[in-house]
C-alpha cells in the first residue's frame, strides 16, 4: 500500500529524492508555498501526510505554512519537515511552526522512508481508535493544535534559557484548585483524547516533543508528565534523563505512555523508575486510577 504524501519547499533534490527513490512507498505530489495552492492539494489529493522539504526558507514561506498548519489540523494531516539542525531550529521560532514530525539531516533514504512510514501508521491508529470513541465527537469540536501556546512562548523562553538563574523564579505555581498534567506526545490524537478524559478536573498542557516540553517546564510548574516513550528526534527515555539532571524537574511524578508490546522494551523503560507507564490506546479508568495513585 503506499501512503499519499504532499510535498513542498525549496530543496529540489530532496523532493526529487522522494519521486525517484521512495516512489514504491509514497504516491507524491508537489505544490507551491502559495497558500492557496496548498489548501486546494489538500482538498483534491488528500494526502496522509504533508512534508516540508526545507532548504534556505524565508521567513515568510514559514509564515505562509504556519498558517497552513491549521488547515491541516482540521483535515488530521500530519505535519513533517525534513531539514538540518539550524532550518529546523528556524522553523522552531515561527508560531504554529513545530511540526510533527522532525527529520534532521544527514538521514539515509532508506531511513527516511522507513521513519515516514512507521510514523503515518502510527499516526492512523490513533485516528482509528479514536473515531470509535464516544469522545470523538466533542474532541473534534474542540481540537486545537497543541503548540500553539508554546510557540508563542518561544521569544521569552530563549531569554529565560540564557540566564538559568531565572528559571526557578520564573516558574509558575499550579492553580490551588486543578492539579496541572503535561502531556509529552508527538501524536495530536492522544493530546485530544487525555484532554477529553481530564479537562473536567485537571489542566492538561501539551507537548509535541521532549524539547518544547523542557521549554515548558522552564517557566511553569506541574504535578504529573504523562510521556511517549517513543518519539522522533528525542524519545521518552531522553526527555526523563533531562529531567533527572535539574533537582526541581527531578522531583515531577512521571509516567510513560507506550503502545510497545515487547517485553524487553517494557523492561527497559521499567529500569528507568518512572513512577508508572500505561499502554495505548489509554484507558479513561486506568490513567484516572494512576492520576490518584500519584498526586490526589
Amino acid at each position: 500500500m503506499k501512503y499519499k504524501v504532499m510535498l513542498a519547499g525549496n530543496s529540489r533534490k530532496l523532493i526529487s529524492t522522494f519521486f525517484l527513490q521512495m516512489d514504491f512507498a509514497f504516491d507524491c505530489v508537489t505544490s507551491s508555498v502559495i497558500f492557496d495552492d496548498l489548501k486546494n492539494h489538500v482538498q483534491f489529493f488528500k494526502p496522509d501526510i504533508f512534508i516540508y522539504c526545507m532548504r534556505a526558507e524565508t521567513r515568510d514561506d514559514l509564515v505562509t505554512i504556519a498558517s497552513f498548519h491549521d488547515v491541516l489540523g482540521k483535515h488530521d494531516i500530519p505535519f513533517a519537515a525534513i531539514g538540518d539542525s539550524a532550518s529546523l531550529d528556524f522553523a522552531s521560532k515561527i508560531p504554529n511552526c513545530v511540526p510533527e514530525l522532525s527529520i534532521k539531516l544527514p538521514m539515509s533514504t532508506t531511513d527516511m522512508e522507513d521513519t515516514i512510514t512507521r510514523f503515518i501508521k502510527k499516526h492512523k491508529a490513533f485516528l482509528s481508535s479514536a473515531a470509535d470513541s464516544p469522545l470523538s465527537k466533542a474532541l473534534d469540536t474542540n481540537a486545537s493544535s497543541a503548540f500553539d501556546t508554546l510557540a508563542k512562548l518561544d521569544n521569552a523562553l530563549e531569554e529565560i534559557e540564557k540566564d538559568p538563574a531565572q528559571k526557578d523564579s520564573a516558574r509558575q505555581p499550579e492553580s490551588p484548585d486543578r492539579h496541572r498534567i503535561l502531556v509529552i506526545d508527538d501524536a495530536t490524537i492522544i493530546h485530544k483524547t487525555i484532554k477529553g478524559y481530564l479537562d473536567s478536573k485537571y489542566e492538561v498542557a501539551t507537548a509535541i516533543s521532549g524539547k518544547i516540553a523542557l521549554r515548558f517546564l522552564n517557566t511553569k510548574e506541574v504535578s504529573l508528565i504523562l510521556l511517549d516513550y517513543e518519539m522522533p528526534d528525542m524519545n521518552g527515555p531522553a526527555v526523563l534523563e533531562e529531567l533527572r539532571k535539574d533537582p526541581y524537574l527531578a522531583t515531577i511524578p512521571v509516567v510513560f505512555l507506550t503502545g510497545i508490546n515487547d517485553v524487553e522494551k517494557i523492561k527497559n523503560a521499567l529500569a528507568l523508575k518512572p513512577q508508572g507507564y500505561l499502554l495505548k490506546p489509554v484507558e479513561k479508568d486506568s490513567l484516572l486510577a494512576k492520576i490518584r495513585e500519584l498526586i490526589d
